[in-house]
């Protein structure tokens, strides 16, 4: 059954069997089928008919599909018998074969009280009003007064033969009549919880939650103070003024502690939704920034591979007009597109690369990879770069293997993306340096270079995807932001870090990449090159 007909449904139910048990109960003579104890009003049949039919109608309502009897049907019937009720009682009299009971002298032919017809002309009313969209709110309004009302009724049950119980309207009403009206008020109110009144009770917001709380309270306090009180009297240890007095007092105490505490718990929702709120905000804020991001990668992809192009398509040219070209003309001929075409398969291998990283798709092959190697191969690897901007590269590495678990073509690309990227950022006649240490069970590797340095406001961001620094007339090559960016990703998969650090714009830039060495290479067989012996040159 569909959580948003349970409620009325159930109701429903209840109500009609509290009806029939009550019917069977006169037609069997079992005086506790019709009222609870010996004394106490009665629910007479006429009562438990209408009852039924409210039932009925409820359930018709609430979109059950094997109630045949149409709401409005059950409801025009049940609101016309209330209001002949209603006058009948008004002229103090009634056709043959109804009879006005009293408390005591009910029969099977008496009549609903004053209260219960009126609580039925109410409840009739604000089920038909549900049938109305417009309506709705007015419906829900006459369902919680009478509500409160049966409360109110059930209450008097138990402060009985008190002045209190004299004064309440109910004394001619059954507290089975009573508990089947708080199942027919509980149903209408709950056929439409996100319409009219229920919308501020019924929802998932922190409001309404605290709202359900609330009202269950104002719901329950009154009640079970009043049994207190009630036992209290009925053992005689107090008197009726004190235990009105009471009942004030601690109703009083009680709600007063409920709303501070509902207070507080309203309040810890509305600081979690502030923070929320600005995690939301920073959220959409670094949207924005990626889609800024994305928009300008757009631009600078087809920049970087529209200008290979121009070369290639020149030489193409040259090839074709000049069919007797000398050896040498062809060979730089070849040595441009060559040179165009693998500055084009780098970026793509960038891009696929860093796309392979985020979604997890590249596994690394780790076996015991000698650093030192690694080095030297990413520096063979970039030296026609170097070698082509005038850099001097100076080169410090142990004379005895550094080991680490690793992918030794995924380090060579680490580290020949780190000097790659010193090469592109340092003007021409510029030094970069690559040295090699080890500390301890740690290996370092760092590329300092003399070139334009990094912006502070640049330096966290750095690692990041396609950032890049400002392009100035000596930086010569171009690329998409996206080397450092897989730097620092491959060192995470190896176990290690890369840092970033430099003192300004023109002041130079430094990368340490750090990776764990092998567990089975000991600090002592270091040959001088511990944490205690090789000073810190990066």
């Amino acid at each position: 059954m569909p959580p948003k007909i349970l409620v009325p449904v159930t109701c429903a139910l209840a109500c009609g069997a509290i009806a029939l048990l009550s019917s069977l109960g006169w037609l069997l003579g079992v005086p506790h089928l019709v009222s609870v104890f010996s004394g106490a009003p009665r629910m007479v049949p006429m009562t438990a008919v209408l009852m039924i039919l409210l039932a009925l109608g409820l359930a018709r309502e609430a979109g059950t599909p094997r109630t045949v009897l149409p709401t409005a049907l059950a409801c025009g019937f049940v609101m016309a018998a209330a209001l002949a009720l209603l006058a009948g009682h008004a002229l103090h009299r009634v056709s043959a074969p109804f009879v006005f009971g009293g408390d005591h002298q009910v029969s099977p032919w008496s009549v609903s009280s004053p209260v219960t017809a009126a609580m039925f002309l109410a409840v009739g009313a604000g089920l038909l009003c549900q049938a109305r969209p417009s309506a709705i709110r007015n419906g829900q309004v006459l369902a919680l007064g009478v509500l409160l009302l049966a409360l109110l009724t059930l209450a008097g049950f138990l402060v009985r033969d008190t002045f209190l119980y004299d004064m309440l309207p109910g004394r001619g009403t059954s507290a089975l009549t009573t508990l089947a009206f708080i199942l027919l008020a509980t149903g209408t109110l709950a056929l439409h919880p996100r319409d009219g009144i229920m919308v501020a009770v019924a929802g998932h917001e922190p409001g309404a939650w605290v709202a359900r709380r609330l009202l269950l309270s104002a719901l329950a306090m009154p009640v079970l103070l009043g049994a207190c009180v009630g036992l209290a009297l009925r053992l005689g240890a107090i008197d009726v003024g004190t235990a009105l007095a009471l009942l004030v007092w601690s109703t009083m105490a009680l709600f007063t502690a409920a709303v501070w505490y509902f207070s507080l718990v309203l309040y810890r929702f509305e600081n979690a939704r502030r923070d929320a709120e600005r995690e939301r905000q920073a959220a959409l804020d670094q949207l924005r920034e990626a889609d800024a991001h994305k928009d300008d990668f757009m631009a600078l992809l087809a920049h970087e591979l529209r200008n290979p192009l121009a070369p290639i398509r020149a030489a193409a040219d040259l090839l074709r007009l000049r069919d007797g070209a000398d050896a040498e003309q062809l060979r730089r001929t070849s040595d441009v597109i060559g040179r165009q075409v693998d500055h084009i398969t780098h970026l793509v291998d960038d891009l696929l690369d860093l796309s392979r990283v985020r979604r997890g798709l590249i596994t690394l092959d780790k076996v015991p990879v000698d650093l030192v190697a690694v080095a030297k191969n990413a520096v063979e690897q970039v030296r026609p770069q170097v070698e082509r901007r005038r850099h001097s590269l100076e080169v410090r590495l142990p004379q005895e293997p550094v080991h680490v678990a690793g992918d030794h073509k995924r380090l060579v690309q680490v580290l020949a993306n780190l000097l790659g990227n010193a090469a592109k950022y340092t003007p021409e006649g510029g030094s970069i340096r690559l040295a090699l240490v080890v500390r301890g069970k740690l290996a370092e590797v760092c590329v300092e270079d003399n070139g334009i340095g990094i912006e502070a406001v640049l330096l966290p961001r750095v690692f990041d995807s396609f950032t890049q620094g400002t392009r100035t007339a000596g930086r010569a090559e171009g690329g998409l932001g996206l080397g450092l960016a897989l730097v620092r990703r491959l060192a995470e998969l190896h176990g290690g870090e890369v840092v970033a650090r430099s003192a300004g714009p023109g002041q130079g830039s430094t990368f340490v990449l750090t990776l764990p060495r092998l567990p089975a290479v000991d600090a002592a067989d270091d040959g001088g090159s511990s944490a205690a012996s090789v000073p810190r040159i990066c």
